[in-house]
């Protein structure tokens, strides 16, 4: 990895803008993309250039310990749908997809910590271009031009809902469970 994923992470945690494009070249090796706060978690996510130039995803899970943000683990994966323009609602039949996500489990902590949840999930989202923010549970996303989202939650998935620049509901995505398959 090229750049300081918690420092990057905690860059965005406390309010530094995502990037509007998702535009690499050989001076811009990574561009931060999306982050979600949910109470003492965090998920962000990055796009970077790999090793042959291929952009690829990086998504950190994070845990807010005694004011410390610590990085938990991630994932990651092909970044190329992200470089090219956002889909229309109309071609992607939906509000948003989910391109993945995973978990981590969290540090071993007090109980109340373990009560919430002792792991962080999170699902990345590709968002149609007619969307500008999700309301995740209480909390508001907003979406980059990019079309690139992450959600974050700790004991179940949260509702999430589209809305577009006037703020009208344009429809739930739904986010499954990590290693939800479909007939299971």
């Amino acid at each position: 990895m090229s750049y300081d994923a918690l420092a990057e992470s905690v860059r965005l945690l406390e309010g530094a803008p995502p990037a509007g494009s998702a535009r690499l070249s050989r001076r811009v090796r990574h561009l931060p993309l999306a982050v979600d706060r949910d109470g003492d978690v965090a998920a962000t996510m990055f796009l970077r250039r790999g090793v042959s130039g291929i952009p690829e995803i990086d998504v950190h899970s994070l845990e807010l310990i005694d004011g410390v943000w610590r990085t938990l683990g991630g994932g990651g994966g092909p970044g190329d749908e992200t470089t090219g323009p956002r889909p229309r609602l109309a071609d992607l039949g939906a509000p948003a997809v989910s391109r993945g996500g995973g978990g981590t489990k969290r540090s071993s902590g007090s109980w109340l910590r373990l009560r919430q949840g002792s792991w962080v999930w999170w699902a990345e989202l590709h968002v149609a271009e007619e969307v500008a923010v999700l309301r995740v549970d209480g909390r508001q996303l907003p979406v980059a031009a990019h079309g690139c989202a992450v959600v974050v939650w700790t004991t179940r998935p949260p509702q999430v809902t589209a809305l577009d620049a006037a703020g009208v509901e344009v429809g739930l995505i739904p986010i499954r469970e990590p290693g939800y398959r479909a007939g299971r």
